[in-house]
């Protein structure tokens, strides 16, 4: 992003009413109470098994290499996903305006226009860091079609309450 970071974002005229970053660091999220064990007895069921073949991968060397992705997705479910999470939080930047919502990610940037919300919803802890969400990660299709669409919103934000309610209002505005 330019040097003016999201002031240089700004139409003439457009004024900012907000801007923030997510929260740094690793958070555990309401679908990691599924996914926390799966990714565990994913881990064991490798080592069981694995353990057993062990012998015969210094008979067969090559063998070994067909357990390589089932290790790796193994490892990427226990712990890798947290640290990719992190690390794409890490560059983005949010705000909200008088007259749309920006968000600004590692690699693109998404300018939504209050009536192009099609969804506003909180999801807040005690501490008051939350998400606030413009459309809901979603799956379409079915079998081999099936396909994920990302959220889109202001993800791990500190005064969540406090943004959700400033866009809720400019969005009542524009009715």
């Amino acid at each position: 992003m330019e040097e003016r970071g999201i002031r240089g974002l700004l139409q003439p005229g457009e004024r900012l009413l907000w801007e923030g970053a997510p929260e740094r660091g690793i958070r555990l999220q309401r679908s990691d109470w599924y996914t926390i064990p799966f990714s565990l007895l994913w881990c064991g069921m490798l080592c069981v098994v694995i353990g057993p073949q062990l012998r015969m991968v210094t008979v067969l060397p090559l063998f070994g290499l067909i357990y390589i992705p089932f290790i790796l997705a193994g490892l990427y479910l226990l712990a890798g996903r947290f640290f990719f999470r992190a690390w794409r939080l890490a560059g983005a930047r949010y705000a909200v305006t008088d007259k749309r919502v920006i968000l600004v990610g590692r690699r693109e940037t998404l300018f939504l226009m209050y009536g192009q919300i099609p969804l506003l919803q909180k999801e807040i802890r005690r501490s008051g860091v939350g998400t606030v969400w413009f459309r809901q990660p979603a799956y379409y299709g079915s079998g081999n079609h099936r396909r994920r669409v990302p959220g889109v919103g202001f993800e791990e934000i500190a005064e969540a309450e406090r943004v959700y309610r400033l866009i809720e209002g400019q969005m009542m505005n524009r009715d």
